[in-house]
């Protein structure tokens, strides 16, 4: 598991029903979705503490590689609070801990026979995470791994000593706009890993664009995506100062690739990480 995750208890159900949250508590009630198969809970724990935010942006990706479509993203009073939590069937302590007022929330649906909910908050002495997914009796349960975050890692550290730059690959934004489309990306969970343990690096990010369009429109677009992963990385990584994290906004005049084909116009659509000299 990332982030010294270590899973804690496991219960199973062989045929059990689960309401998989698809909205916020609407004063009555939660929007969920109800399925019916192996239901099984997961709790894990970790001594490091770290923002619930960024704990599901460490997990998430390995979810939505395998195929969960994101249903709700929500936080504490966001959800609803008190009222959201206690529809949920939560493992008590000692496995489970929830905080009303600071924890994250997520859930996600497959193939409409499979859904999953992802909880976490932090108490004065621990991270807790509990993972509750419902799915066919033949398809095996989750299993996290910390693999993929620990290749991110390395490659963006390997590449910002090596380079000074590292382009921030698995972004992506919806059409045409600024808001990134996911709620967690493994190469920002690598980002804010990397400026912790570099508390004197600084950095730019810098928004790039294929050459589709008008010149003012791509550098407009191109500093407001760069703008959008800065505000990202920040609310997940709280006690990165602000001051260290620059963007700027280039358009279309530094390509990776022609223009001339839609492969080479996706691989032009980036944004990258700039190490900044550190000032004395």
């Amino acid at each position: 598991m990332p982030i010294g995750l270590v899973q804690s208890s496991q219960t199973e159900q062989s045929l059990a029903t689960l309401n998989v949250p698809t909205g916020v508590w609407n004063g009555s009630e939660v929007p969920s979705v109800t399925l019916t198969g192996q239901v099984t809970k997961t709790t894990f724990q970790s001594s490091e503490i770290r923002k619930p935010d960024a704990v599901a942006a460490a997990i998430w990706p390995q979810l939505d590689a395998q195929g969960y479509d994101l249903a709700l993203q929500c936080a504490d009073q966001t959800c609803g609070g008190y009222d959201f939590r206690f529809t949920l069937p939560v493992v008590p302590p000692p496995h489970m801990f929830v905080d009303l007022g600071d924890y994250v929330f997520l859930s996600g649906l497959k193939d409409g026979t499979q859904g999953l909910w992802l909880l976490i908050s932090r108490s004065l002495g621990q991270t807790h995470v509990q993972l509750t997914q419902v799915r066919p009796a033949d398809v095996p349960p989750i299993e996290l791994s910390s693999a993929s975050l620990t290749s991110a890692s390395g490659v963006l550290e390997t590449d910002l000593i090596a380079t000074g730059r590292y382009v921030l690959a698995d972004l992506t934004f919806d059409a045409g706009s600024a808001r990134l489309d996911k709620a967690s990306f493994a190469s920002l969970q690598a980002l804010g890993d990397y400026l912790i343990r570099h508390s004197d690096q600084s950095i730019a990010l810098v928004g790039h664009t294929d050459s589709s369009g008008s010149h003012e429109a791509n550098l407009d677009l191109s500093k407001q995506r760069a703008e959008a992963v800065r505000t990202m990385l920040l609310d997940q990584f709280p006690l990165i100062s602000p001051t260290r994290v620059g963007c700027e906004g280039i358009g279309y005049f530094s390509p990776l690739a022609s223009n001339a084909a839609p492969e080479d116009r996706e691989i032009n659509r980036r944004v990258e990480v700039i190490l900044v000299p550190t000032r004395p």
